[in-house]
């Protein structure tokens, strides 16, 4: 516990401290919100009913800092850290999901089909209150993200809270190894090559490469790129898929808090594979690198973007450590789509990439859910035959854009040869 003499010199260094990372990141005036925050400890030291324990004070305050900014943002003390690093020399088997926050809440953008959470019944949308028993409100999603990887074979029990439950639901599943599924191709009717990818790591989009010609060169004429429930790769792996459908152009940017552009990834003539007309489809659990797809090709009027919109995962994030130990996890940049929407925006409302065509549009997607609703099948099945048919759907939507426009009377000349 701190005494009246010692407080003032201990929260004088932390001030300085927090100044230093305030207007480092926030801009000067942050210098005036302290004011503020000093008032607020001295009410606290004045009136609150025990000796505050300071060190709790620090990391809160850290902590509330970091999170403000947003979800990718954290603060981990030395301690923390320290634990975080060890809990990831227990292996590299994990669940096979992907993880945001929403209202401070930890949520499940994407769990990836056939993984271990997908099986145990782990679904996009749900939010995640607890690893084991211990409560992940207070948690970064970086720790969040290492409580959920260790040995293969390791069972973990996650709950979960589910809009269509009113009490919490357990779920236990088992680690094992990633195994990233591969990439579906096929020839539908119309001569439409189908690539289906639900992983966009450099492997899996070198994989597309092989499996995109593969399609052309068994007859299609027309390309679905299926990027549903897609949320892993970094941006360049996004770029790279990308430049197989584009001969030129800007596929992203990012840039600087004074609005310089800092980064920007053009494509290039030697990555491009193919001109054919095509579709994109995309939904909530799209996400990261197959936003930056989606966004570029939607922007340059390469292709139709058939589905709902995506979730809006599009920043890099810097480590920094402290003297102290402790760790700051910041954003030091946004991605943008060509014409320079932001793919991850403050605003839940305007995040994401927004399809060209919705499917199913709200009216649909509600008479479906409650169609669901009164099936007296099992909960998972419900869901899963729910998602069959807004799948479906959406592929039919994105079919009728492809047909519609190949007609001549439509068109008006031949359509055009793959490279």
């Amino acid at each position: 516990m701190f005494t009246k003499g010692k407080l003032p010199i201990f929260l004088g260094s932390f001030l300085i401290m927090l100044y230093g990372v305030s207007a480092e990141f926030l801009g000067k005036e942050a210098y005036k919100e302290l004011r503020v925050f000093m008032d607020v400890i001295d009410k606290i030291d004045d009136d609150y009913v025990e000796a505050p324990d300071m060190n709790k004070v620090q990391e809160g305050a850290m902590r509330g800092l970091l999170d403000a900014l947003d979800p990718y943002c954290s603060f981990l003390s030395k301690e923390q850290y320290e634990a975080l690093q060890k809990r990831g020399e227990n292996g590299k088997a994990g669940a096979g999901i992907i993880l945001s926050k929403r209202s401070d809440v930890i949520f499940v953008v994407s769990s990836e089909r056939g993984g271990p959470a997908d099986e145990a019944g782990i679904r996009s949308g749900d939010y995640l209150i607890s690893i084991d028993g211990k409560d992940v409100e207070n948690k970064s999603l970086l720790e969040v993200n290492s409580l959920l990887h260790g040995a293969p074979g390791t069972k973990v029990k996650l709950s979960v809270i589910r809009s269509t439950r009113t009490k919490p639901l357990d779920i236990e599943m088992t680690f094992r190894n990633h195994t990233a599924a591969p990439v579906k191709y096929k020839i539908l009717d119309g001569n439409i090559g189908f690539l289906a990818m639900t992983s966009l790591t450099d492997s899996m989009v070198e994989e597309a490469k092989i499996r995109l010609k593969t399609l052309i060169s068994a007859g299609a004429d027309k390309i679905i790129l299926d990027l549903r429930d897609c949320a892993d790769g970094t941006p360049s792996d996004g770029a790279e898929l990308a430049n197989y459908f584009l001969r030129s152009g800007t596929i992203y940017y990012s840039q600087n808090k004074q609005g310089e552009k800092i980064k920007v990834v053009e494509a290039t003539p030697d990555k491009f594979i193919t001109d054919l007309p095509m579709a994109v489809l995309i939904n909530g659990s799209t996400a990261s690198a197959a936003e930056i797809v989606a966004g570029a090709l939607k922007d340059l009027k390469r292709a139709t973007v058939v589905g709902e919109k995506s979730f809006g995962i599009g920043s890099a994030q810097k480590t920094i450590q402290l003297k102290s130990g402790a760790v700051l996890i910041v954003s030091v940049a946004k991605y943008h789509t060509p014409s320079g929407k932001i793919i991850q925006d403050e605003s839940i409302r305007n995040t994401g990439i927004f399809p060209d065509i919705q499917a199913p549009d709200d009216e649909m997607r509600q008479d479906l859910a409650v169609e669901s609703y009164y099936d007296e099948q099992e909960d998972n099945d419900k869901y899963r035959q729910l998602q069959e048919k807004i799948d479906k759907i959406q592929l039919d939507r994105a079919v009728e854009v492809l047909m519609k426009d190949a007609e001549p009377s439509k068109a008006g000349e031949p359509l055009k040869k793959a490279a």
